[in-house]
């Protein structure tokens, strides 16, 4: 039991300066499954395929989707001395915020979102475990920075006090623009018209209204609108000084792109001549 704690207070949960930077640097490897996806269709969603190696696609969202909150929370509580609330009141305004719309974006796309949907296509395990490995490395990592950003990292117990190193505070134009992405993306994911698994028992439907009559995949969960809400979360958590927003939008972009164009295939194959013509992702670029 002393080998596993020392697991995740040392290396799983850390805000070590070192052990925050070999994660990091962990998370430069995930836009390679771009390429892997443009070549093979992920077993997920409109692309699910039988095997028995397949989970039921709303548990496996769920569960991988909460990983990312869990490991933030995990990280930030872990290594403080002072009770949960008395750590939150110690943290800057703009940290409160970046943390508030944090937990804000994760409680709609983990768990309103998927509950509302009346179901989900299966998904092969290994969709869930390597989405789980992305999750904890974004949870953590964003815990992480904002821990050694603020100097709030304690001494002893094996940490290094990483240097204070301030941020000029979020604009308000910043954070405004911040909660205004995370608006529009719970508004998106209000109007998607859900497309499921024919083999279920399920409709498919050609979406319609909003961001859709311009591209086909607009919605919170994986894509444009998603991108938009955190590039607000990079700027309002410093820009270019925050590597793990950055690290995440760009394998956001990778990793979700390619998953575009075979939603764009999918509905091709199922509709040919009725569908509309609208871009990928991206509305009047891509």
């Amino acid at each position: 039991m002393e080998y596993l704690r020392l697991i995740y207070t040392d290396y799983l949960f850390s805000p070590d300066p070192e052990v925050y930077r070999a994660h990091v640097r962990l998370f430069h490897f995930f836009p390679v499954v771009c390429i892997l996806q443009s070549a093979i269709t992920t077993p997920m969603g409109k692309t699910s395929v039988k095997s028995f190696l397949n989970l039921p696609g709303k548990l496996s969202w769920i569960l991988m989707e909460l990983i990312s909150p869990i490991s933030f929370f995990l990280t930030f509580y872990l290594n403080n001395s002072q009770s949960p609330l008395k750590t939150l009141a110690a943290l800057p305004i703009s940290h409160k915020i970046l943390s508030i719309l944090y937990l804000i974006h994760y409680l709609n796309r983990a768990l309103i979102s998927p509950l509302r949907a009346p179901a989900y296509a299966p998904a092969h395990i290994i969709v869930l475990l390597v989405a789980t490995y992305f999750n904890y490395l974004n949870g953590y990592s964003l815990s992480s920075f904002l821990l050694l950003q603020q100097g709030r990292v304690p001494q002893g117990g094996g940490w290094r006090r990483a240097k204070r190193e301030h941020l000029e505070s979020a604009k308000a134009k910043k954070e405004d623009g911040l909660g205004e992405g995370v608006e529009r993306v719970l508004v998106a994911d209000g109007k998607r018209l859900v497309v499921r698994a024919e083999n279920s028992g399920h409709v498919y439907e050609i979406p319609e209204g909003g961001l859709w009559e311009y591209c086909w995949h607009p919605h919170c969960g994986k894509y444009f609108m998603e991108w938009i809400e955190w590039t607000g979360f990079l700027i309002a958590a410093g820009g270019w000084e925050c590597a793990p927003a950055i690290n995440f939008l760009v394998n956001e972009i990778a990793s979700m792109t390619p998953r575009a164009f075979q939603g764009v295939e999918f509905y091709k194959r199922k509709f040919g001549r009725k569908l509309p013509e609208r871009k990928a992702v991206v509305p009047f670029l891509l």
